[in-house]
């Protein structure tokens, strides 16, 4: 799995545990459905302002939004 795939993943499941939609993302991000959806689906990158944004939305660090390695999640 592609890292943008596992970044993606782990922004959906986070929005998820808060209760929050992407729609309501883009809005903290300022910026509309097609440019989320173009991070989302790996065509755009995110810029580090974008991430740390977003980190801060879902209320993370900017590590663990970016702390998706498969192999921790096996061990836990």
């Amino acid at each position: 799995m592609t890292m943008h795939r596992r970044l993606a993943l782990q922004i959906r499941s986070r929005l998820a545990l808060r209760d929050h939609t992407q729609k309501q993302l883009g809005e903290a991000l300022g910026m509309g459905h097609a440019a989320l959806s173009a991070r989302m689906n790996g065509h755009r990158d995110f810029t580090l302002s974008e991430l740390e944004k977003t980190a801060d939305f879902l209320r993370v660090s900017l590590r663990d939004l970016l702390d998706f390695d498969a192999d921790k999640e096996e061990r836990r």
